[in-house]
């Protein structure tokens, strides 16, 4: 399997999202490499590990830098970040419960979520946070 490379598709022109856009390809590729290397059952929870701080880090921070906009629906937001982190619990309760074999079905999971996200949550969150002093 070949690893994702950044593009222009994922940037969203703020050095501060893009940072964690890098961060989350990054963990993907992580992923990859567990997959290459048919180690799933031993490396699957570093993954998470990087996943839950991600998730704790970007989706929290971005919640509480868009509250107040009042162009964006922050509901929408919010709720697609809890699909994602809904998911990803989903896959690490079925991993404890001796699920050895899910790194493929969580890559799948993981880039098709990226790529609907980028499609339905455009710049407009960009454009708000430069407002706010983000770069």
């Amino acid at each position: 399997m070949k690893k994702i490379r950044w593009s222009k598709k994922y940037s969203i022109g703020l050095v501060y999202l893009d940072n964690h856009r890098r961060n989350y390809i990054d963990i993907m590729n992580e992923l990859v490499d567990v997959l290459n290397q048919g180690s799933c059952a031993k490396k699957l929870p570093l993954v998470f590990h990087r996943l839950a701080f991600y998730i704790e880090d970007y989706f929290i921070k971005k919640e509480m830098a868009i509250q107040d906009a009042p162009h964006l629906l922050f509901k929408e937001y919010k709720k697609e970040h809890q699909r994602f982190t809904d998911g990803i619990s989903r896959f690490e309760e079925r991993f404890r419960a001796g699920e050895t074999d899910l790194c493929l079905e969580m890559f799948e999971f993981m880039q098709t979520w990226i790529e609907n996200y980028i499609k339905v949550f455009g710049t407009e969150a960009a454009e708000y946070m430069r407002s706010k002093g983000y770069e």
